[in-house]
């Protein structure tokens, strides 16, 4: 792969990470367009980690809570902090739990089903109906527990390429009446167990062909950090506006436009 493609790919996967428009769906539409030779799986995993950077450092003092808090389970000083962040922390923690289940039972099936570009799509139609219908609520609740499960199921589902992660689990969550800052600062920390989780379970796989690759992975991995840094701040202020309906004209006419032409 060289540098180039590299860095297109790179910059597709971090504007399209936070953004509701599924980004393993616009990098199968990009490498049948462009011909891309499939990249090896260290280069996927290097450009989720820099997506994960991004989420850890946009919300940082979220992360630094929450931190404080898992802490807080098991020393008196940090309970303090415990019952102030025990929300996010064993949200977090329960819709990671059908994520995982989910996923690991149907990626292999979602991946192979959806090898044929037209496939995703019909699922990028999906997306943008639950986005047009998500922007239709402005409640004001919070994360609890039963909302955490349904909230992972729905990321499980997600595996689908074509079905965004983001989308999905940001249009869910404000369909169960979670206020929208809320709902997106949920969804987005979220994909940190699930990318890590991913991680651990490939790591026996990664495997570098050359030394000389890693200039390339490298450049990727930066391009996806600095467009995906960009993105995540747009993002919320769009799902602040409730302007999903945004997002989903364009899901609908790229998957038209897929299905009809690709």
């Amino acid at each position: 792969m060289s540098t180039i493609n590299a860095v297109i790919l790179g910059i597709l996967q971090g504007l399209t990470e936070f953004l509701p428009v599924s980004s393993s769906g616009h990098l199968a539409i990009g490498k049948h367009i462009l011909n891309f030779e499939t990249p090896d799986l260290l280069f996927d995993v290097m450009l989720h980690v820099a997506t994960l950077l991004v989420v850890l450092i946009y919300f940082r003092r979220r992360v630094f809570l929450i931190i404080k808090a898992f802490f807080g389970i098991f020393f008196k000083r940090f309970q303090k902090d415990y019952f102030e962040n025990k929300r996010f922390l064993w949200g977090i923690i329960i819709a990671s739990i059908p994520t995982a289940i989910i996923g690991l039972a149907f990626e292999k099936y979602a991946l192979a089903y959806f090898e044929t570009v037209v496939f995703v799509g019909y699922a990028l139609i999906v997306t943008s109906i639950l986005l047009i219908i998500s922007d239709n609520f402005h409640g004001k609740g919070r994360i609890t527990a039963g909302k955490s499960i349904i909230i992972g199921i729905a990321q499980g589902i997600a595996v689908t390429p074509g079905i965004s992660r983001s989308g999905t689990t940001i249009a869910v969550s404000c369909m169960l009446g979670i206020e929208r800052d809320e709902a997106a600062e949920f969804s987005f920390l979220l994909s940190v167990p699930a990318i890590l989780g991913a991680m651990i379970l490939h790591l026996k796989d990664l495997t570098i062909t050359s030394a000389e690759m890693l200039i390339p992975y490298g450049a990727g991995m930066i391009a996806a950090f600095i467009s995906g840094f960009i993105v995540i701040g747009v993002m919320m202020a769009f799902i602040r506006k409730a302007q999903l309906k945004i997002f989903a004209v364009y899901c609908l006419i790229l998957g038209l436009a897929v299905v009809i032409f690709l």
